[in-house]
């Protein structure tokens, strides 16, 4: 009880709403109160690992949903301004240990992210036992490229999960001291292997995130903190009100005119436009469809939900599904990564890599061929039917 006070009156004298505990040694499961701080923590018989969440008296009474998962994996979902917060606190196996115990780790923790409503605000809080480095170097997006230290295979499997789930780590993302990056110090040596991830869209309510050196958690652990913003109240969006173009007036003299009059804008003006850039390409001729189409077939106010659940990808051909399919199967083989070799890991890599390369250029053919036919077809019936199949899909007016 007597450390659990100190890190306690740690946590006051900081300002700390919440806070995520590992390596806590606690037998038994439930929650105690402990002066102003709510303790949950899982079941366990015996005093080893161990996680807890602690949450301060603002939010110990807004509590939804708590989930035991193992003694290295738990959380707390509860209510913040009409926000729902699912707070995971996790200790992830030292370097020490066997492959298979850090396989069923990351393997639980999926399965646990992957259950969290996407509506909730995501937070993972832990101990991950991996070294991220210093520098993104192809984590860019997920590593903000403001770490400490060298890489080691634990922290690739931290930024592959974190890529798996469209997360963060927030630590990476702020320019800090080393001592203000480092969370472990032992036998005068300094890493950081305590780490807060988000999902993306949540990183531009993280206002702050660093190691506060002068105050520790344990003998050796220093306190990481996070501060956030909370969004309140999300209210009704306003509908949006736009002028809807009339397809079912596509018929008769109207649908002749409108075939004309694209036909012969995309004939005048084609000129202006380089034939190897397929995205000016597309971008022109989406706007002279859209014109021709307000002033043939007129216009209305309102959306269109329908229309936007239908639309698609008109180009996409067997060749590039295959190689998505392909791509696809790789980043799962490359995420799922476990026992092996770092020459059998740096196969797998190169091999995702190489999916992606080919999918990109299988997008390019097949656009390139698309936009062909395309003009080829123009002055036919074909190439009407075309048309207007293309912009329903595409132009979203």
């Amino acid at each position: 009880m007597g450390k659990r006070i100190e890190l306690v009156d740690t946590f006051l004298k900081c300002n700390v709403d919440i806070g995520c505990v590992q390596e806590t040694r606690w037998k038994g499961e439930g929650a105690v109160d402990i002066k102003d701080y709510r303790l949950w923590y899982p079941d366990s018989r015996i005093a080893r690992n161990g996680v807890g969440i602690f949450l301060g008296n603002l939010h110990k009474v807004n509590v939804v949903d708590v989930g035991r998962f193992s003694n290295m994996i738990m959380l707390v979902s509860l209510i913040i301004k009409e926000e729902t917060f699912t707070i995971i606190s996790t200790y992830a196996p030292h370097a020490g240990l066997s492959d298979a115990k850090k396989k069923s780790f990351w393997e639980l923790l999926d399965e646990v992210v992957r259950g969290c409503p996407a509506d909730h605000r995501l937070i993972i809080g832990g101990d991950l036992n991996g070294h991220i480095g210093a520098e993104a170097e192809g984590y860019e997006g997920t590593h903000g490229g403001f770490g400490f230290g060298p890489r080691n295979e634990e922290g690739r499997s931290i930024l592959e999960f974190a890529i798996a789930h469209e997360l963060v780590v927030a630590n990476s993302f702020f320019k800090k001291r080393d001592a203000q990056l480092a969370t472990f110090h032992s036998g005068g040596r300094r890493t950081q292997i305590d780490f807060f991830l988000l999902r993306k869209g949540e990183l531009r309510t993280c206002r702050e995130c660093k190691v506060l050196p002068a105050l520790t958690c344990s003998s050796q652990h220093r306190l990481l903190v996070m501060d956030l913003v909370t969004r309140g109240r999300v209210g009704r969006r306003a509908r949006v009100v736009e002028h809807r173009i009339l397809w079912k007036n596509l018929h008769g003299a109207k649908a002749e005119t409108f075939r004309a009059t694209v036909t012969d804008r995309l004939s005048v003006e084609g000129d202006n436009v380089a034939p190897t850039d397929i995205d000016q390409i597309w971008n022109w001729m989406a706007s002279t469809i859209r014109e021709v189409a307000k002033e043939a077939l007129g216009v209305a106010l309102g959306t269109s939900r329908a229309h936007k659940s239908s639309r698609e990808s008109w180009w996409l051909s067997d060749d590039v599904q295959m190689k998505v399919a392909l791509k696809q199967t790789r980043f799962r083989k490359l995420i799922t990564f476990g026992e092996g070799t770092p020459a059998e890991r740096t196969r797998v890599e190169e091999t995702y890599k190489e999916a992606k390369r080919e999918v990109k250029k299988a997008v390019e053919i097949a656009k390139d061929k698309a936009y062909e036919d395309l003009y080829r077809k123009l002055d036919s019936k074909e190439g009407a039917n075309d048309i207007y199949r293309i912009a329903k899909a595409e132009v979203g007016a």
